[in-house]
């Protein structure tokens, strides 16, 4: 299996952690951000209780995949992906389209979770016939036509700890408030790359859930640009709280560009607590600036490693 890496910049921890802090007081009117050492993760929902060692950040895919007639369909197995860069051990969380074939024809956003040993606490929300959210366990490791997933070794160490109340800024993105963080607390062209896990503790959320392929409306997608020109997704609002966000962030492409990474520089899905509040999806950020409350934990991608890259393959970019 073909794949293409480059090595993010080396940044000390406290200093990215500082830079987290100082920006996020532009969003949050009360922000704690600190080096700690890593607790068991588990009660945060991931299949295994640390999140360091040797880690790196992995993407598959693109739109035309997902939204192309002549490509659509592409899936991986993540384990595979993992075999194939030399990680066959290691644990990975994120997010993903799930395949439509272990759905039984079905959309729908995965979040992926799983460890060697054989846990997979995957998730995946789908769209039903009257619109309503799905949440379903994710019985595989194959995911769909994007994934942009953690990658650890699962050991103890340090992490960064974000814990973050009262949205007092524009940006409703929590992901996206931590990138510009570092984006403004990075010099010149030095690029970091992140994976974490939060818990919403209280607020609510704007989230998406991508329906069925026939239920999308015609001329979605402009199969020249390679590109949505049409509204598409199920929205969902009021979401929360309770909710588990598995992030993978990145402030900028660390080949220069030549990865075709996603060009939203992160992606995060969720699922909440309990199965049977049926609230999982794709998150965009909250809509209760008064009540929002995350907590959670963050560690530093030695690497990124990109499968699948359908922009190279077409001479196109994101």
């Amino acid at each position: 299996m073909k794949y293409n890496s480059q090595e993010f910049q080396r940044r000390d921890m406290q200093d990215v952690a500082n830079a987290i802090n100082t920006g996020l007081q532009a969003h949050f009117q009360s922000v704690e951000v600190s080096v700690v050492a890593c607790p068991d993760l588990r009660p945060f929902g991931l299949a295994s209780s640390g999140m360091g060692g040797a880690t790196a950040l992995m993407e598959f895919g693109g739109e035309p995949y997902a939204h192309n007639p002549a490509y659509r369909g592409k899936n991986v197995d993540v384990l595979e992906m993992l075999q194939a860069c030399g990680l066959s051990g290691a644990r990975v969380f994120g997010a993903a389209m799930a395949d439509m074939a272990v759905l039984n024809g079905n959309s729908g956003e995965m979040i992926s979770n799983v460890s060697p040993a054989g846990d997979n606490l995957s998730r995946v929300a789908r769209v039903s016939a009257d619109k309503q959210c799905i949440v379903e366990p994710y019985p595989s490791t194959v995911c769909g036509p994007i994934a942009n997933l953690f990658v650890s070794e699962g050991t103890p160490g340090d992490v960064i700890y974000v814990d973050v109340r009262k949205r007092i800024g524009d940006q409703i993105s929590l992901s996206q408030c931590i990138r510009e963080s570092l984006i403004s607390g990075v010099q010149g062209n030095e690029h970091i790359g992140l994976g974490g896990v939060f818990e919403l503790v209280s607020g609510q959320i704007r989230s998406h859930v991508m329906p069925n392929y026939d239920c999308l409306v015609d001329g979605y997608y402009d199969t020249e640009k390679e590109q949505v020109v049409k509204d598409f997704l199920q929205f969902y609002e009021h979401m929360g709280p309770g909710l588990l966000l598995f992030t993978a962030l990145w402030t900028g492409d660390p080949s220069g560009g030549n990865l075709n990474l996603r060009a939203s520089g992160e992606h995060t899905h969720f699922h909440h607590r309990d199965d049977a509040m049926q609230q999982a999806g794709h998150y965009h950020g909250d809509i209760s600036p008064d009540e929002v409350h995350y907590r959670g934990y963050l560690n530093l991608a030695d690497k990124i490693i990109r499968f699948g890259d359908i922009y190279n393959e077409l001479g196109l970019s994101p």
